[in-house]
C-alpha cells in the first residue's frame, strides 16, 4: 500500500549560485586589480605574480567552500521539513495515513479518476465492537487491534495503487483504484485476512462506494460511511436470532 502522498512544501527560491560564483570570481581578481591599480601592471615581479595567484586560489576555494556549505545546509532543511510534513500527514498507532491525508489524497485521486476515466472507489471500514474489547482487555489490547487492522490493509493492497488511512478512533478508509467489483475483492480480502489475525476475534464492518464523479470528497466519504453503517446494522440483525436462541 502507498504512503500518504505529501502536500506540496510552499515554493522555496532556488539556491542561485550564480552570484556567489561571481563573488568567488571577484575576491579572486581583487590580487590582480589591487596590483594594477598601484603599479599599473598585473605582476611587478615574479614573487607578486605568484603572491596574486596564490591569493586568488585562495578566494576561489572558499568560495566554493561556502557554496558546498550553503547546499548542503539548504539539502538538510528540505529534508527536514518533508519529515515534518510526513510527520502531520501519518498516524502514529498504524503507520497509515490520518484525515488531514485522506482529504488530501482523495481529492487528487478524484481529479486523476476524472482526467484519465479511470475507476475510484472508497472502502470505510469500522472495527465491530472495539469498546468491548477495552473494556474487557484495557486499551492496549484495543491499539493492538487496530494496528493489526493497518498491517492487514497494507498486506492486502496494491502498493503504488491502493493507500489506506486511520480517520478515527476505530475507523479506518481505503482509497481503491478499482471499480466496485475490484473494491468488493479488496474488503473480503481485508476483512478475513484481519478475522484470521485478530487478537481478541473481532470482525470489520466495510461499506464501499464507486465514484460516480458528481460526488464531492465530502459527500463520498459520507455515502461510504453510511453504507458501512448500514452494513453494520444489517449484520447486528442477522446475527441476533443465533444469539437470542444460543
Amino acid at each position: 500500500m502507498g504512503r500518504p502522498e505529501l502536500p506540496h512544501s510552499p515554493t522555496r527560491a532556488p539556491l542561485r549560485t550564480g552570484p556567489l560564483y561571481a563573488a568567488a570570481l571577484v575576491l579572486a581578481a581583487m590580487p590582480w586589480l589591487a596590483t594594477l591599480w598601484e603599479s599599473g601592471e598585473l605582476a611587478v615581479n615574479e614573487r607578486g605574480f605568484w603572491t596574486s595567484t596564490i591569493a586568488s586560489l585562495f578566494a576561489v576555494g572558499f568560495g566554493a567552500w561556502v557554496i558546498v556549505l550553503l547546499r548542503r545546509e539548504r539539502a538538510m532543511a528540505r529534508q527536514h521539513l518533508e519529515d515534518l510534513e510526513e510527520l502531520t500527514l501519518t498516524d502514529p498507532l498504524t503507520g497509515l495515513g490520518n484525515r488531514r491525508a485522506l482529504e488530501r489524497d482523495l481529492s487528487r485521486s478524484m481529479l486523476r479518476s476524472r482526467r484519465l476515466n479511470h475507476p475510484l472507489t472508497l472502502l470505510y471500514m469500522d472495527v465491530d465492537d472495539l469498546k468491548v474489547v477495552n473494556d474487557r482487555f484495557g486499551h492496549a489490547a484495543g491499539d493492538e487491534t487496530l494496528r493489526v487492522v493497518g498491517n492487514v490493509a497494507r498486506s492486502c493492497s496494491r502498493e503504488g495503487t491502493d493507500s489506506g488511512y486511520r480517520v478515527g478512533g476505530d475507523e479506518f478508509v481505503i482509497i481503491a483504484l478499482a471499480d466496485r467489483e475490484g473494491a468488493d475483492v479488496l474488503s473480503r480480502r481485508i476483512r478475513q485476512g484481519f478475522e484470521a489475525r485478530s487478537p481478541y476475534e473481532s470482525s470489520l464492518s466495510v461499506g464501499a462506494v464507486e465514484w460516480d464523479g458528481a460526488l464531492s470528497a465530502g459527500e463520498f466519504i459520507n455515502e461510504a460511511d453510511r453504507l458501512m453503517y448500514q452494513n453494520k446494522h444489517m449484520s447486528r440483525r442477522a446475527d441476533a436470532p443465533s444469539r437470542t436462541h444460543g
